[in-house]
């Protein structure tokens, strides 16, 4: 298939000293990370070869996109509503594509019979929130998709235990099963054998895909393709990324550029926290997923010289313009302890401003507005922004979308994914492994009395214990 031209426009101009003097890094710096980075790809290429990281893959799995499309497209035109239930990746991936590529307010907006069908993303278990879920979504009109890549995801049980409770009781068995569709590992797992045993429609996520790597597996391809977005595009866009971000040479890689400069700032310049602010609302879920993806994967504790080391920058979403006027503050005047990560599209909705001020404004007043339109606006708030913290020192990066779609997004969600995996081996962590949420996932299991976690219960009373005199 004939390669894609890139429609993201990757500056990193600021975070070198050609942007920011003194603050950025320097040509030297760059060539004292070259041997590490050279590592990093040899490392993941390594992984790849052995078929033990496949997110790189799954922009080739045409059969993957076939079967989603032909799903969505044969459900019955009653769905008006598609209720994901998953949690953290299995969640947040979807929510970022549908964020961005569905209309702005979609779940809100009357539903007609078939194609595009709203979704919802209740990924957190609280039961007040899934109470009001249950409440709107009718159970024939709805399809839920349960989606645990491990089967036993405590919170996405909870919820689909209650939601086949709720089917069964209004539609009977036969129907509790038409409307629900499982998203798991192929093989293995509770998921996997409930599926089978109840005969349910399923997808599979490849084992060598982890949750937070999913997106562009059938986790998110699935509920995509019943909204009716371009999923074909946004795979096409993420294999023209996944090609360039394959190069060896740290020069020719904007994955690996990325990854080394972040982890450059953070480990000689002492800037642990990197901060993704979209200048589109359309992008902000794609920030809230970048958060999961860059703080789980390198968040960990690495074993040097028999001594725990703990590393891992921290990742922040922001949002412009609205938290200029929340966290821009800090950013320009607090600790000089970030980096900046800019996203904004060059083509946006103009919706444009009247010509002249209304009769009851003083021209001075708000003339300067008069004529213009909202995307101008808010690309001006983004030029401040990076101006402002540029004259200050603070190293920033712009990556510019031709427009939000799905190309442009699927290269997005790639640069992000390859540049968490080439920093692993930067932090020397396993980016791809997660012990310290198991961790608290078994300790869960002990609270709730889960059989064969009972040896883990003591730890959890013990965290109950609260000392008096620190207790009002």
């Amino acid at each position: 298939m004939p390669g894609r031209t890139s429609t993201l426009t990757i500056d990193y101009t600021n975070l070198m000293a050609a942007g920011v003097a003194d603050c950025g890094l320097s040509e030297a710096d760059l060539e004292r990370w070259a041997g590490p980075a050279g590592d990093s790809v040899r490392d993941i290429a390594e992984r790849r070869r052995k078929r033990e990281v496949g997110f790189l893959d799954l922009p080739d799995d045409r059969n993957q996109v076939k079967a989603v499309l032909e799903y969505a497209r044969a459900l019955p035109p009653s769905i008006d509503t598609v209720v994901v239930l998953g949690i953290g990746g299995s969640s947040l991936g979807p929510h970022a594509l549908y964020s961005a590529l569905a209309r702005p307010l979609d779940p809100l907006r009357p539903r007609a019979a078939g194609l595009p069908r709203r979704l919802l993303f209740p990924d957190n278990a609280d039961p007040a929130t899934f109470e009001a879920v249950l409440e709107v979504c009718p159970p024939e009109r709805t399809l839920w998709n349960v989606v645990t890549k491990s089967g036993s995801t405590a919170e996405t049980a909870a919820q689909m235990l209650v939601v086949f409770d709720r089917l069964a009781a209004a539609l009977g068995a036969e129907g509790a099963r038409r409307q629900v569709v499982v998203t798991t590992d192929p093989t293995r797992g509770p998921l996997r054998r409930l599926a089978d045993r109840l005969g349910l429609t399923s997808f599979p996520i490849p084992a060598s895909v982890g949750g937070r790597f999913s997106v562009l597996s059938s986790v998110g391809l699935l509920p995509a393709a019943c909204a009716g977005l371009d999923v074909t595009g946004l795979l096409d866009g993420a294999r023209a990324m996944r090609d360039r971000v394959l190069e060896p040479d740290l020069r020719q890689n904007p994955a690996l550029f990325l990854a080394t400069a972040l982890a450059a700032h953070h480990q000689d310049r002492g800037r642990p926290m990197v901060v993704v602010m979209p200048y589109a609302d359309a992008l902000y879920d794609t920030a809230d997923w970048f958060r999961q993806l860059w703080a789980e994967s390198l968040g960990k504790a690495n074993d040097t010289d028999g001594k725990p080391v703990h590393v891992g920058p921290t990742p922040i979403a922001s949002r412009g313009a609205t938290d200029q006027h929340s966290q821009l503050q800090l950013y320009a005047e607090g600790p000089d302890d970030k980096s900046y990560l800019f996203l904004a599209p060059r083509e946006r909705p103009l919706l444009p401003l009247p010509r002249s001020a209304p009769a009851v404004a003083e021209p001075e007043d708000y003339g300067y507005l008069a004529g213009r339109d909202m995307g101008a606006l808010l690309d001006a708030e983004l030029r401040g922004t990076i101006a402002s913290l540029t004259r200050r020192g603070r190293p920033n990066a712009h990556i510019a979308l031709e427009r939000v779609c799905a190309p442009a997004l699927g290269e997005l969600l790639m640069l992000f994914m390859a540049t968490t995996a080439y920093a692993g081996p930067l932090y020397r962590v396993n980016p791809f492994d997660q012990p310290g949420v198991e961790e608290a996932k078994q300790l869960a299991y002990a609270a709730l009395g889960r059989a064969g976690f009972e040896h883990l219960s003591g730890h959890v009373e013990a965290a109950r214990d609260p000392d008096p005199r620190y207790r009002f």
